[in-house]
């Protein structure tokens, strides 16, 4: 047998593969199993969650030009425009955000009216998921399925009001994604490579909707403050507050590089409400709230689920209204007993999540106050203070469950639990067995297609979502009403490339008229006009020859 001398000892080949082989990773086969059995249930879970939330964006919301407006921004993406050049939009551009995906979808797809509820049905997918993962941290085994579960019962299974918003609608919910992900990344509170990666998150996130600077930037400065005070050390501050004002310094840099390049413009400012609709809107919040997470139905939209079911949802409502309560009280008392103490090195301290999402539940609910209009449109705002509620409810019942009492409380909590979890899902059910809610645009579009109009223009609801709708077949293009009353294209939420040398073969426009898009604009544009159709909502009008805007943008 061969033996290495090695100083006064010599070892055998055999102790030498048997060293060998300690420095490999021990993969044992159970483990492997265990492994394979996990990914696919999370696989399984994240598909049913997908599905579940697609099937309420159809049944909760008819498709509406404001997503297919995002849509055709990912398909300007598509085509090589990744900055969206000739674009004009909103501060809610969702450059960075939501259009990306559709970028890919329709690279991969093609033009596809399923966009229109795909879009929505992903990014709360995901808000849950990541919201799930917060509500777990640091807690395994029951105490951690519980916390997971409590989110997905709040909003995946949410009331019908709140799901017409978070996945009907489904509006500044990808921007709720990237400051979930940039508050898992500060949970620390120190610097390190968490720290860069929530700067890019936040910068990342206020590139495509400035929405991002109440949901992540101002709570984490506010954030920084208390945990200044919580540990009686400034330096406490320092992480949140610089990743927060780095991100914004960073997201204006990126902009004004994308505008050098020739990038899309942006509306000059947000448009503030007059002080008496702030004061009304401040009276407001509060109901809107509480008919989101269902302490009470005020809200119109109900899904024709019997009252019996949506009241079910009180039990979810007093729990997050009993965490928040809680969370509060845990803040206070940390910043009255606040001590010195050196920062963690160790495991995430768990008020520090805590008091991050505490704050952005109060933050988030400020562009309500500031920019909803009398109708209740404005909302969707307040969907998302309900969703960094519901996350932190589920961080709460994690920790709160280990403590529960040991027998009949347990299984009492379990099997209440288990009930209205049941109860969600029945209501969720019964809106699901009811017909879609009435949608005339495929009936516009085969008419279109069956009388051959394919180039046209109309008002902002009928157009985009026209387009999108057949799948590119049918294009129409928004326009409004001019000082003069002649018809012009649209200056916002589209891009010249649309209007520049174009003729259009008819004008379509839906009841009730928006922006003063009706016949007699026609008839000061175009004069008489040779044919008037009437399909569903909608007013079709046509001429004998090709038409032409009066005032076409510049090349």
């Amino acid at each position: 047998m061969s033996r290495l001398a090695a100083g006064s000892g010599s070892v055998t080949a055999g102790d030498a593969d048997i060293a060998a082989s300690s420095l490999r990773p021990s993969w044992s086969r159970s483990a492997v199993v265990r492994i394979v059995v996990n990914s696919v249930a999370t696989i399984a879970a994240f598909s049913g969650l997908l599905f579940l939330l697609y099937a309420r964006s159809v049944h909760d919301q008819a498709g509406t030009s404001d997503r297919a407006t995002i849509i055709l921004e990912g398909q300007a993406m598509a085509s090589g425009h990744l900055l969206l050049q000739g674009w004009n939009l909103t501060f809610a551009s969702y450059w960075t955000s939501d259009a990306p995906f559709y970028a890919l979808a329709v690279r991969l797809e093609g033009l596809r009216p399923a966009l229109l509820y795909a879009g929505p049905a992903l990014m709360a997918a995901l808000v849950i998921t990541v919201g799930v993962l917060i509500a777990r941290d640091g807690s395994g085994g029951v105490p951690g399925f519980a916390g997971g579960a409590a989110v997905v019962a709040l909003l995946a299974f949410g009331t019908p009001a709140m799901a017409l918003f978070f996945v009907g609608r489904g509006f500044h919910i990808s921007t709720v994604l990237y400051a979930l992900l940039a508050f898992a990344a500060l949970r620390r509170g120190r610097f390190g490579l968490g720290w860069v990666l929530a700067v890019v998150l936040l910068a990342a996130g206020m590139l495509g909707d400035l929405l991002l600077v109440a949901y992540a930037a101002v709570p984490l400065v506010l954030a920084g403050l208390v945990a200044a005070l919580r540990r009686r050390r400034w330096q406490s501050a320092v992480a949140y507050v610089s990743a927060a004002v780095v991100g914004v310094g960073l997201a204006a840099l990126a902009r004004r590089l994308a505008d050098a390049r020739g990038a899309f413009t942006s509306q000059p400012a947000v448009s503030i409400v007059h002080l008496g609709q702030i004061f009304s809107n401040l009276g407001h919040a509060p109901g809107y709230l509480s008919d989101l997470v269902g302490l009470t139905n005020g809200l119109r939209h109900n899904g024709g689920v019997p009252v019996g079911l949506r009241e079910v949802h009180l039990v979810g409502a007093l729990c997050v209204l009993g965490c928040l309560l809680a969370a509060l009280w845990g803040l206070v008392a940390g910043v009255g007993h606040g001590r010195p103490g050196k920062l963690s090195t160790g495991a995430p301290e768990t008020w520090r999540l805590d008091d991050i999402l505490l704050i952005t539940v109060l933050c988030s609910a400020v562009p309500f106050v500031v920019l909803a209009r009398a109708d209740q449109s404005g909302v969707r705002y307040l969907t998302v203070s309900v969703v960094f509620a519901s996350i932190l409810a589920g961080r709460l019942v994690a920790r709160a469950w280990p403590k529960l009492p040991a027998g009949r409380p347990v299984r009492a909590v379990t099997i209440l639990g288990v009930v209205v979890s049941l109860g969600f899902a029945a209501g969720v059910g019964y809106s699901l067995s009811r017909p879609e809610p009435p949608y005339q645009v495929p009936s516009l579009v085969t008419w279109l297609e069956a009388h051959n109009l394919r180039w046209g223009i109309g008002d902002y609801w009928a157009a985009s979502i026209t387009t999108t709708q057949s799948g590119g077949a049918v294009v129409v293009r928004p326009v409004e009403a001019a000082n003069g009353g002649a018809l012009q294209e649209m200056t916002t939420l589209s891009t010249r490339s649309w209007y520049i040398g174009q003729e259009w073969q008819f004008l379509v426009y839906g009841k009730p008229f928006i922006d003063n898009v009706d016949l007699d604009a026609a008839l000061r544009t175009w004069g008489p006009p040779a044919e008037i159709h009437i399909i569903g909502p909608y007013h079709v009008i046509v001429w004998n020859h090709p038409v032409v805007l009066p005032n076409p943008a510049p090349a």
